[in-house]
């Protein structure tokens, strides 16, 4: 009986390892495969999305008609035609071109041999801007396969297209889209650097490629100057000689970066400092927006009025700003994906020597913090700058994802083992999924506003004839674009266009004179309307034609 019982429990034994072992293998085989599935799905909802926006109306929409309307001038008069500065208007340019001279110049040059290959083609830029969302992902697969098992470094991809912001704001028209995707990249081959995986020369290689990304990076989109704090305060945490060199060279880089757009706009447009300063206080929070008193553009009329903001006015406003509008807009999966950074970054400090992961995350962390910060008027009133926080919420999922994938490795088989291996492989790809869709949807649901405001623009374009200047009081590019006439926006009332209708017509002698309004707006134009020739008038436009 004794041996019988022996022979029992050691079979029992024999099949409890032999089990262990089939369900350790059929979690991996499950996390393989679901990893994969979600990073197909991810990239086919993205170019889903891109394929659906067809139009310009979902939210922030201007800023896709503003940046499209900038490509088209480029397109239309090439970027060597136009002396390289960006032009936010349609013909005729008229004797003070509608320079738009805030951000750096080079992804306008990009997007329009975008619109040269597909004119006039909303569906070919999105997709455009698919691609770079989809390019950013792999280069962040790529990244976190430097620091995670390559099953949990493919989450790292999936995660950075999932995120909320990315799938709100990741097809937006946007120069910090392609400018993400340069400081990925820079990071790559600075990772690449550092890690000395190469001879002498791919090690040397590695570094300027770096160098360059950081420079197409800058010369894109302020943004990523920021980049380079994080990394001398990664130099700070860690002393080696390679961490100091791509410094040096990210330095380089930013400083060229600098000089080649203030030289290019300067050249153009000899007051483009004084009005950067005054862009730049009022982004700032410090000042009201104070344009040249000179000119017809930009807006004038009610950018005046705007005020300045200052979010650390109070903690109420800092907590809505901070607190409220991120996880809003990266989800509370990404919340807790940033408590697991942190963890990871710490116990990769205590016990692995030779780590580079904080060279890689504080240079995201600035960018997306230093700007939240320092530029808090611009982060606030434009919420798509959350689209900086994608790839560092896609690194703190992934994260998340590698710790329950350790403490899983770690556990001796059990139901609390299965019901954990089904929330790591199954229960947070879901969750990630399910929060990108919902994300998609209010994308494709898009906003009446700009529906209305494309209408106008198509109508304007009908009954307006091409070489002419339209004045209107609508702030947004939207019917710009659609119009494709020289459009003088953000005119408020009669007033102030009987006191600017000189200057006007002094930037364009030549050219004929319509006025476009919507009926909301028709009784701030009512004694300048009166007087003018009818074009066009419905229950929801007018257009009449100022005489001379």
């Amino acid at each position: 009986m004794v041996l019988k019982s022996g022979v029992t429990v050691a079979q029992v034994s024999v099949g409890t390892k032999t089990g262990a072992g089939e369900s350790g293998i059929a979690a991996q085989l499950l996390g393989y495969m679901v990893t994969w599935i979600l990073s197909v799905l991810s990239s086919l909802l993205i170019i889903w999305l891109a394929l659906s926006l067809t139009d310009f109306y979902y939210p922030h929409a201007w800023v896709s008609a503003h940046i499209a309307t900038i490509a088209h001038s480029f397109a239309t008069h090439g970027i060597i035609g136009l002396h390289g500065i960006p032009i936010e208007n349609f013909d005729p340019i008229t004797t003070q071109p509608d320079n738009y001279l805030h951000w750096p110049p080079f992804f306008y040059y990009v997007l329009s041999l975008v619109l040269r290959a597909f004119p006039d083609s909303i569906r070919a830029m999105h997709l455009f801007m698919a691609v770079i969302a989809i390019a950013n992902a792999y280069v962040m697969w790529i990244i976190a396969s430097m620091f995670f098992r390559p099953r949990v470094a493919i989450v790292c991809g999936s995660a950075f297209l999932l995120m909320p912001a990315t799938l709100k704001y990741g097809l937006i028209l946007l120069p910090a889209n392609l400018a993400m995707l340069g400081v990925s990249v820079a990071l790559l081959f600075m990772l690449r650097y550092l890690q000395g995986t190469a001879d002498g020369r791919g090690r040397l290689l590695d570094l300027g490629l770096s160098a360059l990304a950081f420079f197409l990076a800058c010369i894109t989109s302020w943004e990523p100057f920021l980049a380079l704090p994080g990394l001398l305060l990664a130099y700070a945490f860690d002393r080696r000689s390679e961490i100091f060199k791509t410094c040096f060279c990210w330095a380089i880089a930013a400083i060229a970066a600098g000089a080649s757009t203030l030289v290019i706009y300067s050249l153009s447009d000899p007051t483009f400092l004084e009005d950067m300063w005054s862009i730049f206080t009022f982004r700032l929070g410090l000042t009201q927006y104070l344009p040249m008193s000179a000119r017809i553009h930009p807006v004038e009329g009610q950018l005046q009025t705007i005020d300045s903001l200052n979010v650390f006015s109070s903690a109420v406003h800092f907590f809505e700003a901070y607190v409220v509008r991120t996880q809003v807009f990266c989800g509370s999966l990404g919340i807790v994906g940033l408590f697991a950074l942190l963890l990871t970054a710490l116990r990769r400090r205590r016990s692995i020597p030779d780590n580079f992961f904080a060279a890689l995350l504080l240079p995201l962390g600035t960018v997306w913090l230093g700007w939240a910060a320092v530029m808090q008027g611009h982060y606030i009133i434009h919420e798509y700058q959350f689209i900086l926080a994608s790839p560092l919420l896609a690194i703190g999922v992934t994260c998340l994802y590698s710790l329950l994938d350790d403490i899983l490795l770690a556990m001796p088989d059990s139901w609390p083992r299965e019901n954990l291996a089904t929330l790591t492989n199954l229960a947070l790809p879901c969750a990630l999924l399910f929060l990108a869709i919902s994300a998609a949807a209010v994308t494709v649901r898009g906003e009446e506003e700009p529906w209305q405001l494309a209408k106008f623009g198509r109508l304007i374009k009908a009954e307006v004839p091409a070489g002419t200047i339209v004045i209107t009081n609508e702030m947004s590019m939207v019917p710009t674009y659609y119009a494709e006439r020289h459009v003088i926006r953000g005119v408020p009332d009669g007033a102030f266009l009987e006191s600017k209708l000189g200057m006007i017509r002094d930037t364009c002698p030549g050219c004929a004179l319509y006025l476009a309004v919507r009926r909301q707006s028709a009784q701030k134009f009512r004694d300048v309307l009166d007087r003018l020739q009818p074009v066009f008038e419905d229950d929801t436009f007018i257009i009449k034609k100022i005489s001379r």
